[in-house]
């Protein structure tokens, strides 16, 4: 059976990516995700027993449209309910790869990467996105593990600024309001779900996000609390402000494309501002980042396991089919590897600097 998930933002990219036989449709559970913002579609095949996830499931997917990020969150999904899936980015990728190799790469966290000595506050303006399906936390376990407090701050607080600006003037506005938000609940840390301010206000949440980082409150798209966490542990280890991104394009070389609509401007070497990818409103940010060292990390949503891996970047690149900042890092096989077959989930955090080892030395 072949099911096909793709959002009304996307409706250029109906028709699957490449052709499988009709024999493999028969008989296996095929998936062709066609864009971002489907993973809660994917749910519904659960719910709805179109899919089983005691059975191997087939994910088809792209180099557009947010296409891979939204496998990988399915596919976490699916492994953390004990489920088989494979991503399939060509025909003949249809063989599940042994995982042993790229179980070293994600640990168990050390206390002082979990461990706060005095209580932080982290708010949720509005729920987390929809999609987020593998992201979600136990707030009384982060509270228990972490000492981060959930403050959850209704959506109302910033959309009640109404209709704003569609270019830099609106942008700034959501900023300022979620400057105020963050002084009055007296947040260490923020996250929003940025894609309802597209009809609510109709700019986006990009610059808000990327100044607040700047400012050294860090802040995450899509209501993610496991990568806002991640931000924070980053900035605790290593002092860096971290890029969000998704990983939107991966070769069995270790070359990854990380992608996001948003970064922190100290990050980059150039930058231009532009339209949000999936709305085409309001303002996104295109940065460019100096090749060089990095690391890429993610800790998962239960705080069991961690990511921490040095990479290097190599080139920067711009295509409109894409979120606007678009940055290739050089890791290695294995790591790519990890991403198509045990992802801790879609969001990673890329920070400047070869830091790896402040994650796994006491």
């Amino acid at each position: 059976m072949l099911h096909k998930l793709f959002t009304d933002l996307h409706t250029e990219v109906e028709k699957i990516p490449f052709k499988v036989s009709d024999s493999f449709i028969r008989d296996n559970q095929v998936v062709a995700v066609l864009s971002g913002g489907t993973e809660a579609k994917f749910v519904e095949l659960v719910r709805e027993k179109q899919i089983d996830l005691k059975r191997p499931v087939y994910l088809l997917v792209s180099e557009f449209s947010n296409s891979l990020p939204a496998a990988l969150e399915i596919l976490s999904f699916i492994r953390q309910r004990k489920g088989m899936a494979k991503i399939m980015q060509h025909p003949k990728d249809i063989i599940f790869p042994e995982e042993s190799e790229t179980e070293s790469l994600t640990r168990a966290p050390l206390a002082k990467v979990l461990k706060n000595t005095e209580k932080q506050r982290l708010g949720i303006v509005g729920a987390p996105s929809d999609w987020l399906i593998a992201s979600l936390v136990d707030k009384k376990a982060v509270l228990k593990e972490m000492n981060f407090e959930i403050v959850e701050i209704p959506f109302e607080e910033l959309s009640s600024i109404g209709v704003v600006d569609p270019g830099m003037p609106g942008a700034e506005a959501i900023f300022e309001r979620m400057k105020e938000i963050v002084n009055k609940h007296q947040l260490h840390g923020i996250t929003l779900r940025c894609y309802d301010l597209f009809k609510a206000v109709k700019n986006t949440g990009c610059i808000a996000i990327s100044k607040l980082n700047d400012f050294g409150i860090p802040a995450a798209c899509e209501g993610d609390v496991p990568a806002l966490i991640t931000l924070m542990v980053c900035k605790k280890l290593t002092g860096e402000t971290g890029f969000l991104a998704n990983p939107a394009r991966i070769t069995q070389t270790g070359e990854i494309l990380l992608t996001k609509c948003t970064i922190p401007l100290e990050m980059t070497a150039k930058h231009e501002f532009t339209t949000q990818f999936e709305s085409g409103i309001g303002v996104a940010i295109h940065g460019e980042l100096e090749p060089g060292e990095y690391t890429l990390v993610k800790l998962a949503h239960d705080m069991k396991r961690l990511l921490a891996v040095n990479v290097t970047v190599t080139r920067c690149q711009y295509e409109q089919n894409l979120c606007r900042t678009q940055v290739w890092i050089q890791s290695t096989p294995i790591v790519s590897q990890y991403l198509l077959t045990s992802p801790l989930s879609n969001h990673h955090i890329l920070i400047k600097g070869h830091h790896a080892a402040k994650f796994w030395r006491e």
